[in-house]
Formats: structure tokens, C-alpha cells, sequence
């Protein structure tokens, strides 16, 4: 057992970048979906995240490979989630505008898109925030192609040419 709790200390320190990252970046997960700021939950939050960050490190960290994360992508990546913020409220009004409408012009289309993304995570974020959007929905993920259904053709079609792709892949470049 010694020898395991050594080589698992020995990863937090070879990534110990990445381990801070993933260690704040899930206390204020936590924090979020908890809904409260008492001790009790501040307290599980402490017991649980250190936890995850560790098994997150034995996933995660080989010999190789460790956690670069630029001021440059981190910029991009709060550039990135504004965006979405923004298409997501958009996209919100053009559904209700269309779901209102006495006519109610919707055109169900799917599409199948092919992104450029290396990364897993990259393409998982980039799937889902398309499914956050209002109106498209990520049916599939297979490798390098998405199945997007639109509510109308135009939202399915719409996906093709989404700026946020191209803020994605300049995030997955790094500098």
C-alpha cells in the first residue's frame, strides 16, 4: 500500500499546475450546485475535492503528459463561455419567437458536421454547447463527426459556420 499512496503523490508532483487548476476549478463546482456558503458544506468540499483532484491525477498524468494551460487560452476560454452566454440568450428569444408564432414555422433538420478537434474534451465541450443552445440539439459524438438536429433547417445549418468552433480550436492550439 506504501508503494501505490507513493506513486500517486508522485503524479500530483509532477503536475502540480494542473492539480491546483483542478482542485479550484471543482470547489467552486462544488460550491455552485451546493447552493450554500455554511461550514458543513465548505467542509465536504474540502474532504471531496482533494480527493477527485487525486483521482483525477491517476486518470489523467502519465510520465509524458502534463496540464499547459496559457494565459492565452485562458482568455480564450472565458472569451468562449461569454459567446455562448450570448448565443445561448439569443437563441433562447428566436425559439420562443418561433414557438409563439401563430404559424409556428418549424423545419426539423439534421445534419452531420465534421469538426477538427483533437482533443476529446474539446469536442465533448463544443457538442454540449451546441445542445445548451436553444434549438440544436448533439444527438451523436463518433470521433470527428456530430449529428446535430436543428429545430429548423436553419438552426441545423446554422451550426456549420458557428464562430465558437473557430474560438474552440484556437483554445485546442493553446498559443
Amino acid at each position: 500500500m506504501k508503494g501505490r499512496s507513493s506513486i500517486i503523490i508522485n503524479r500530483v508532483k509532477r503536475d502540480i499546475p494542473g492539480s491546483i487548476i483542478i482542485f479550484f476549478l471543482l470547489m467552486a463546482f462544488w460550491l455552485l450546485i451546493s447552493g450554500e456558503f455554511d461550514w458543513q458544506h465548505l467542509l465536504m468540499g474540502f474532504i471531496l475535492v482533494p480527493l477527485l483532484t487525486l483521482f483525477w491525477n491517476q486518470l489523467m498524468v502519465n510520465e509524458t503528459k502534463k496540464t499547459r494551460i496559457t494565459w492565452h487560452q485562458t482568455r480564450l476560454v472565458i472569451r468562449y463561455f461569454v459567446f455562448l452566454i450570448k448565443e445561448i440568450l439569443i437563441a433562447n428569444f428566436i425559439v420562443a419567437y418561433i414557438v409563439l408564432s401563430p404559424k409556428m414555422p418549424i423545419s426539423p433538420g439534421l445534419i452531420v458536421l465534421k469538426v477538427d478537434l483533437e482533443k476529446d474534451l474539446s469536442r465533448v465541450l463544443y457538442g454540449n454547447s451546441i445542445t445548451m443552445t436553444p434549438g440544436t440539439i448533439t444527438v451523436d459524438l463518433d470521433g470527428d463527426r456530430l449529428l446535430v438536429h436543428g429545430m429548423t433547417r436553419h438552426h441545423a445549418f446554422g451550426v456549420r459556420s458557428w464562430y465558437l468552433y473557430d474560438i474552440m480550436k484556437d483554445i485546442e492550439e493553446g498559443d
